[in-house]
């Protein structure tokens, strides 16, 4: 096996883990597969048909392997959250291009300081992530991304159940308890608040998340589903 030194300087390197991130996979599998995809583009323009089949033949690999990993990933992604009505709905609704949006911002960290909870989220829940139109105290690198891969989300839960969802410990909860973002971002408690367009598509959710467990009390829920409220009828006003 050879072995190669690649040099990137801190921007550019923060750049590639950043996307790969995104991708769901790793930096090195990254830099792997933008490899094959520029040696297969230089093959076929130089005609190079040897070497184009060589190509091929890696890349098949990799789509295989990747195909592989998808499928599990795809199989744990409940079936509500891959319904193409919600898919087109959320597409439709021009809310996963929202950014710094002052309605939402407000609801969001008022959301984390009536709960006091280190983290509020306004979480739209797409094909294979998770966008936020509206973070507050969400740590990096996901706050400057205003996204993540669908699989750190707890948020597709509450979205296919169409059910607010509390959680006091996801490292003991039967579904979550192997979700990365217990890991990579510190989601520990959760509590979610489904948020429905007027068609009653179920787009995302309001949440707020805490890096230690906490038991969600029935006047917290209720209060979250309040100000859920409030952000769906933002929802409704931008429609209009």
């Amino acid at each position: 096996m050879r072995a190669t030194t690649v040099r990137f300087d801190e921007s550019l390197w923060a750049m590639l883990e950043r996307e790969a991130r995104v991708q769901g996979v790793s930096a090195a599998q990254f830099v792997r597969d933008a490899t094959i995809l520029r040696v297969a583009a230089l093959a076929a323009q130089r005609g190079d048909e040897d070497l184009k089949l060589t190509v091929e033949e890696v890349a098949a690999g990799v789509l295989r392997t990747r195909s592989g990993a998808g499928a599990a990933d795809v199989a744990d992604v409940p079936p509500a959250v891959l319904d193409p009505e919600r898919l087109r709905a959320l597409q439709a609704s021009g809310l996963l291009e929202i950014r710094d949006d002052p309605a939402f911002d407000r609801l969001t960290r008022l959301a984390g300081k009536v709960l006091d909870a280190p983290v509020a989220l306004v979480s739209l829940v797409d094909r294979d992530r998770q966008v936020f139109a509206s973070c507050v105290g969400l740590g990096e690198p996901w706050a400057s991304d205003r996204q993540s891969p669908l699989s750190h989300s707890f948020c597709q839960h509450a979205v296919a159940s169409r059910e607010p969802l509390l959680v006091d410990d996801a490292r003991e909860h039967p579904v979550l308890k192997d979700n990365p973002a217990i890991t990579d971002v510190g989601v520990v408690s959760y509590a979610g608040v489904p948020l429905f367009d007027p068609e009653g598509h179920a787009l995302g959710t309001l949440c707020v998340f805490d890096t230690k467990p906490r038991a969600w009390s029935p006047e917290e829920a209720e209060t979250l589903s309040d100000l859920a409220s409030s952000v769906m009828t933002e929802i409704r006003l931008r429609r209009r």
